[in-house]
């Protein structure tokens, strides 16, 4: 059987205008790529404990927002068999709502996957959203045109009194990424691979990152220095 490919998006670049948490609640203005970005780390060390392949097709250093296009492009070419995309929201301006929202594109089938990876997430971070739709129809590029599965992830907002301090803690990003993996291997399914075939993963120490301004470690998807991936920038 081929081996399934996972396309995985940390949306927009650490320079995205606008795209950072609100600073009446985080004095540090946090970015959302750096959100976005621990968690698809935490999501690829993790499935490398499956047999898939996971293809970035977002720069994984954040100093380019890849074009939406040429992520979409990335995965199409690649004949992934999915494609996430992890994001975190706004449109609180200071209130108290909030939390998870998942977007498909337009199609019954596509809104269980939906659901589902709503419920996984949710199940495992606790962050349940109080939208009117907590699985919504989104013409969304990424969502709408690649030619697989495709599912994007609001994980909280980033301007919410309630969802900001959660978001912005490690323990959250990683409930985040093992409820998206739990997802990825029901749904695909993924095969576990034996103990002989996982390679040692980076354990964060001195390996890892900090959020700027935060004593937090968060976990890069692999040990040394982070690379731009070639396919997103085709």
């Amino acid at each position: 059987m081929a081996k399934k490919i996972i396309a995985l998006d940390a949306g927009h670049g650490m320079g995205t205008l606008g795209k950072r948490c609100l600073r009446s609640i985080d004095p540090a203005q946090t970015r959302e790529w750096y959100l976005n970005d621990r968690i698809a780390d935490r999501v690829q060390e993790l499935l490398g404990a499956y047999d898939c392949s996971v293809l970035r097709v977002d720069d994984t250093t954040g100093d380019k927002d890849i074009s939406l296009g040429n992520r979409v492009r990335a995965a199409n070419n690649a004949g992934a068999d999915i494609y996430i995309s992890v994001h975190h929201n706004a449109g609180i301006n200071g209130g108290s709502g909030g939390g998870t929202v998942v977007y498909y594109y337009n199609d019954s089938e596509m809104r269980a996957k939906a659901q589902r990876l709503y419920d996984a997430v949710v199940g495992s971070t606790g962050l349940a959203g109080n939208r009117s739709s907590r699985v919504a129809v989104g013409n969304l590029y990424v969502i709408r045109y690649t030619r697989m599965p495709a599912l994007l992830l609001e994980n909280g907002f980033m301007d919410s009194t309630k969802d900001t301090p959660i978001i912005l803690t490690e323990a959250h990003a990683e409930k985040t990424a093992q409820g998206i993996v739990g997802f990825l291997a029901a749904e695909l399914p993924l095969r576990k691979k034996d103990a002989g075939q996982q390679a040692g993963k980076p354990s964060g120490g001195q390996n890892g990152s900090s959020l700027p301004g935060r004593k937090e470690v968060y976990y890069p998807a692999y040990a040394g220095k982070k690379t731009t991936l070639a396919p997103a920038l085709a």
